[in-house]
Parts: C-alpha cells; structure tokens; sequence
C-alpha cells in the first residue's frame, strides 16, 4: 500500500512538471537561425515560436520590426490558449518599438480557430497590414481572443475593419489604441458584425471608412465601450461610430470629439433599430449635415444621462451643454496636442510630466456623472461622484475639493474631525489615509491639522 501510494504521488508530480508552462523567446536578431526559443537563443520569427508553444505559454517577443517573412505575418494561434507579448506592455516606450509589420502582404494576426479570452495579445505594434476583405491588421472569426495594451495603426482593409474586423466574435479590447487605419466601405477602425465585442479604456482615432463608421462600425452586434476616446475619425456617415441593422451599444464614461460626417451623425449614428445608452459621456465639436453629435433614425432610440452634449440632448437626465474644459483641445489645432483630461484647480493629471497639477479652472463635468456610478477607483480628494469623460472612474480623474472635507461639505471642521478619529490607527487605504501610506496615523493628523478650517469659495 505504502509503495502503490508513493508511485501515485510521484506520477502527479511527473504530471504537474509536464504541463508547467513555458516561456517561449523571440529576436528578430538572434544569434540563430531558427533558434531554440530559449533565451539564450530565441527564435528568429513570431510564427516559429507561437508553433512551439503549447496551452498556457507565453511567447516573449524582443523589440525590433518583424516583417519580409511569411512567419512574420497572418500569425495564427490554431486554437492555442497561449499569450504572445512584448518585453514590458506597459512601458509605451516598449509597444511603440515592438512591431509586426506585414507591409500590406497580408493582416498582423489571424484568430479563426476558436480562441477564446485565454489567447491573449499584449504590448505590441500591429501596423500596415492588408486585406482585399475584412480586417487588415487584426482578423476575428469565431473567436474571441483578449487584446491588450496594443497599437493598431495604418491597416488598409479595401471592404471593412481597417484595424481590426470581427465576425460572431466576443473580444476584449483593453488599453489599446486603434489609429490612422482605413476601410473602403465600413469600420476604418474596427467593424463588428454578429459580435458583442467588450472594449475598455482605448483610444480609437483618426480613422475612415468610405461609407459608415470612421472610427467604429456595429452590425447586428452589441457592443460594450467604456473609459474610451474617439476623436477625429471620418465617414461618409457616422464618422465616430455607426450602430446598424439593428445594434446595441453602451457608451459609458466615453469622450467623442471632432469626428466628421459629411451626412448624419458625426460623433455616432443609430439607426435601423437599433439603440444606444449613453452615460457620464462628453461629446463635442463632432460635425455632419445632419445630428452633429448624435444622428438617430426614426426606427432607432437613444438614451442619454449624465452626459456633457453640444447644442442638444439637454431634455434628458442631467445632460448638460457647457465646455468641459479640456486640458488642451483645439479643434481646429494639431491633434497630436489634443489631452482630454478634464481641467482642476485641485488636481490633474499630466501625461508628459507624469504628475499632478493644477489649472485656473475647473471643469464642470467633474463630479457630475450618475451619482449611481462607481467613484473609488477615482483619486481623492473628489465629490464621491464619478467625472464625465473618458477618465471618470479611473486614477486619472481630475480631483475636485479639499483632501481633508471628508463629508464634501464645503468646510474642514470637527465633523471632518470626527471622521478622522474613527479610522485613526487604521491600517488601510481610506480618505482618512492622506498620506497614502497605508495607515492612519500622525502624518495625516499633521496634513489634516493644516487644513483645518479651510472653506470652499
């Protein structure tokens, strides 16, 4: 019995060593060729590696441009749940360096075995790809891969998805940006058909189509679009965003600017059945003949709230028409200086200097979004009330108010004081935590005492 138990144990840990996973290397200038995929002697190209792998590896790809060679182009995962990335995804420096390049002989990636959300694509350059068809850069069928901190740039699609097409497909689009592509008919940025795609936190921009959705086109699809950007995006109609034949789509915490419709709907268009929900939202300075920023079709229905509109839409709950007040937005100016953060006397965020400061004003779509909406993951101080705009509800809203009006009152008195003492020798981040140590203890005593009494003008 003792023997039969040892065999069975060590035959689990042969088992578990076997299906560990493996990280797989890529070196466009590796000293090999092909190499091994090991570190010391990567592989030379991106399809090598990915045929390597098996579920649950993660290929590494070196910076450098990977194009000229089949295995460098329409890569293909055949099922595999496998993660293929760059060195850091998070360090743009990195993405912007990292780059698949198929110089318009054919797409970027190719998902049409089935992948679901466990195939993930993070940190990469896909750009100048080319298809006859559907998706230049990035192509979807029936598969629902997971792509994240992505560029998706210069893709030329002669029908639709410039950056990228889906079709019966559920991807997740996070912290990506999908720019300059263009498609002769529909989608210049992405086009989605029979799909329900999840997109978070990207920026869509610059894009055109030849007839709908400039920056985004839906088809009998529903989409879900939250913290993103679409801006200066172009299309016959619909040069931000088309829903189609019937869509459904949520915008929620979304900035549209200066997209171009020659006809209807210059930040979005819904029509033919279809609807739309748009909250805690700020579309402005979109252009068409015909419903600047939002076209809706008679068959077609809109709900807007809490949302920032230009010249209409005020009827519906708590819109407004006034001027966010955007760190730098010129719509007649260099896009490229465009910053959507929302202006602060108390607190902005800066993504040149990476740091905190402060404007002579303060946005009114600070602290104005559904006081229903989640408001923790902004930073404090705030109104307990999510922003409107692309950054509400993330670290970068713009803050609002004195650290220390625990209560949003207005003053720093001893109800403030009362809130402090209840948490003191708190060891967590809360409001109360000032100093953002983790703890509740005399450095915040010392930063709230140097608040004390202060009152809002």
């Amino acid at each position: 019995m003792y023997i039969s138990k040892t065999i069975i144990l060590f035959s689990l840990c042969l088992f578990s060593i076997s299906k560990a996973s493996t990280v797989i290397y890529v070196d466009v200038n590796g000293p090999n060729d092909p190499g091994t995929g090991a570190f010391e002697d990567p592989f030379r190209r991106i399809q090598e590696a990915i045929d390597s792998a098996n579920n649950d590896d993660t290929v590494i790809v070196a910076q450098g441009v990977y194009t000229g060679d089949p295995d460098n182009r329409n890569l293909h995962f055949d099922g595999k749940s496998i993660t293929v990335r760059s060195t850091d995804p998070n360090n743009s420096d990195v993405v912007a360096n990292t780059i698949i390049d198929p110089t318009g002989a054919g797409r970027g990636f190719s998902f049409n075995s089935g992948e679901d959300a466990n195939c993930v694509i993070s940190g990469l350059t896909i750009r100048n790809g080319y298809t006859g068809i559907y998706g230049a850069n990035v192509y979807c069928y029936y598969s629902s891969p997971t792509i994240r901190n992505c560029i998706i740039t210069n893709g030329h699609a002669a029908d639709s998805g410039g950056g990228l097409y889906c079709d019966s497909c559920n991807p997740k689009i996070i912290n990506s940006i999908i720019t300059s592509n263009r498609a002769g008919f529909y989608g210049g940025g992405v086009s989605c058909y029979y799909s329900h795609p999840e997109i978070v936190g990207c920026t869509i921009s610059d894009n055109s189509a030849g007839v709908e959705g400039g920056g985004f086109d839906l088809v009998l699809s529903s989409a879900t679009v939250f913290n993103c950007i679409i801006t200066n995006n172009t299309a016959s109609s619909s040069g931000g965003m088309n829903c189609y034949s019937p869509s459904e789509t949520s915008l929620i915490n979304c900035t549209l600017t200066r997209n171009v419709a020659t006809n209807s709907g210059g930040g979005l268009f819904c029509q033919d059945g279809s609807s739309v929900i748009i909250k805690n939202s700020i579309l402005r300075a979109n252009e068409a003949a015909s419903g600047p920023q939002v076209a809706v079709d008679g068959s077609s229905n809109a709900s807007i709230s809490y949302s920032d509109i230009e010249n209409g839409w005020t009827e519906m709950v708590n819109n407004a028409d006034a001027d966010p007040c955007f760190a730098s937005f010129d719509p007649n100016g260099d896009p490229n200086m465009w910053d959507f953060h929302l202006q602060s006397a108390y607190g902005r965020w800066d993504a040149n200097s990476q740091s905190w400061v402060t404007d002579s004003n303060t946005s009114p779509c600070i602290d104005a979004g559904d006081p229903n909406s989640e408001w923790n993951s902004e930073p404090w101080p705030n109104g307990k009330q999510t922003n409107m705009g692309a950054y509400g509800g993330t670290n970068q809203a713009s803050k609002n108010g004195n650290p220390a009006d625990f209560d949003i009152d207005g003053f720093v008195n001893f109800v403030d004081f009362a809130e402090f003492s209840d948490k003191w020798s708190a060891k967590e981040f809360c409001i109360e935590d000032l100093t953002n140590n983790g703890e509740v203890d005399f450095a915040d005593l010392r930063m709230f005492a140097e608040n004390w009494l202060w009152q809002q003008e």
